[in-house]
């Protein structure tokens, strides 16, 4: 139980770790590429309006000449291009970027869709698959308020895209070893959270078995004493008396018995009372336990039916198997209906593995749904007025699921409100 609260601890640990790592991851990664974004961005647009005023002149002296002279400046390998078309798009000037990427560059300021000054982060692809990053900037070049031309001016930007992933593997890597300390130190800290929680309960257990112990030497005797009260002849009592002597007996039962369960739950939580397995008929154990209910379901109208009839060899506690099936069956007849059935069935299964099952289906009140994973949990009753009056305690199912467990297998429940609730048993062999 205790391993179990320390993993679930720690799993809250690490999601709550991984959150703010998710956090930071993002909040960094995203302000950085922001800033470098907004940097590059202003110098091109810084680039792109200097060159603009710078082709004023360029425009004048053509008008001038009447030639249009294509200066081609060539810079291979530069980060940074630019190019002049007039109004009638014949280029004036250019440099131009490294020659594998011209056609490309090209192609993307032919089919220019931005806005005037406008700067756009554009993806160029290389003939051999890999990718370029330019940011290129459009700016119209006037005269006063005479429109000359465009010019173009574009910045390869990929050596800080590719730094901005080194950078985002780097955060990732340094989050999962911070994840990883941060997870061993909940774990360590889970550990010592719950160590009072651990005093405290073993306190509890200790309490727990020592008072059902040493209350069951007391119990024994006060029923005896009423048993030898009401078997002696010369002592004469009043009807009164003998029905609180009666309702007592009945109270000292159900007190025994409650008695009973807490030292079973007490020693298995200590691991001190022991399973003995033994190879054993379960069909002759379920109907003898069947057949010792029957008296009590005749009482109540209800008619209690056992189906299974061949040979059941299981390795198994017999005792306790014995008890789980008194639990199940007790439980379906306080609850079952008045005129209804309850059905216990047992059979096994060869594929994919020999397994054993036990059902006990009654059509009583039923369980909700939002109560069944709880109806397991001890002192647990759905309806507690009515539980105190069939007897029911809360710990017969807490018992059983201990028992089935004990045993490496699973107990569930399979319930309709005012319908019925089915219990199911599977036990590997």
């Amino acid at each position: 139980m205790f391993t179990k609260i320390r993993n679930h601890l720690t799993m809250v640990y690490a999601a709550v770790m991984i959150c703010y790592l998710l956090a930071f991851i993002i909040a960094s990664y995203s302000g950085l590429v922001w800033v470098l974004y907004r940097e590059e961005q202003q110098d091109v647009e810084a680039f792109a309006k200097e060159e603009a005023r710078e082709h004023v002149a360029v425009f004048r002296q053509i008008q001038l000449t009447g030639k249009p002279p294509v200066e081609d400046d060539d810079q291979n390998g530069e980060t940074i291009f630019h190019y002049a078309f007039d109004l009638a798009g014949q280029p004036v000037s250019s440099s131009e970027p490294p020659g594998d990427l011209r056609d490309a560059v090209l192609n993307s300021i032919q089919n220019w869709k931005g806005a005037d000054g406008e700067v756009v982060f554009t993806k160029i692809y290389l003939p051999d698959g890999k990718k370029n990053y330019y940011m290129i900037c459009g700016i119209r070049i006037a005269d006063s308020e005479q429109v000359l031309g465009t010019v173009f001016v574009g910045k390869n930007i990929t050596s800080y895209y590719e730094m901005l992933q080194r950078l985002l593997l780097v955060l990732i890597s340094m989050s999962l070893l911070f994840l990883f300390i941060a997870t061993f130190a909940g774990h360590l800290l889970a550990g010592r959270a719950i160590i009072p929680l651990k005093n405290s309960f073993f306190r509890q257990r200790e309490f727990v078995a020592d008072a059902s112990h040493e209350l069951r030497t007391p119990l024994s005797v006060m029923l005896t004493s009423v048993d030898a009260i009401q078997t002696d002849d010369e002592n004469r009592i009043s009807q009164f008396s003998g029905q609180v002597l009666d309702d007592m007996k009945g109270e000292i039962k159900r007190m025994t018995k409650i008695v009973a369960d807490l030292l079973t739950l007490a020693r298995a939580d200590a691991s001190a009372d022991t399973i003995v397995k033994e190879n054993f008929d379960l069909n002759l154990v379920a109907d003898k336990v069947a057949r010792s209910f029957k008296p009590l379901a005749n009482e109540k109208g209800i008619r209690l039916d056992y189906n299974g009839k061949n040979k059941l060899l299981v390795h198994a506690d017999r005792e306790r198997i014995n008890q789980l099936l008194v639990i199940l069956i007790d439980n379906a007849l306080k609850f079952g209906r008045q005129g209804g059935e309850v059905l216990l069935s047992v059979k096994q299964t060869t594929s994919p593995k020999r397994t054993v099952y036990i059902s006990v289906q009654d059509d009583g009140v039923g369980i909700p749904a939002e109560q069944q994973k709880l109806i397991f949990e001890r002192f647990y009753r759905i309806d507690k007025v009515r539980s105190r009056e069939a007897g029911g305690t809360g710990l017969g199912l807490a018992i059983a699921k201990w028992i089935v467990e004990a045993h490496s297998g699973t107990i569930k429940v399979e319930s309709t409100v005012g319908v019925g609730s089915t219990f199911i048993v599977s036990l590997p062999c």
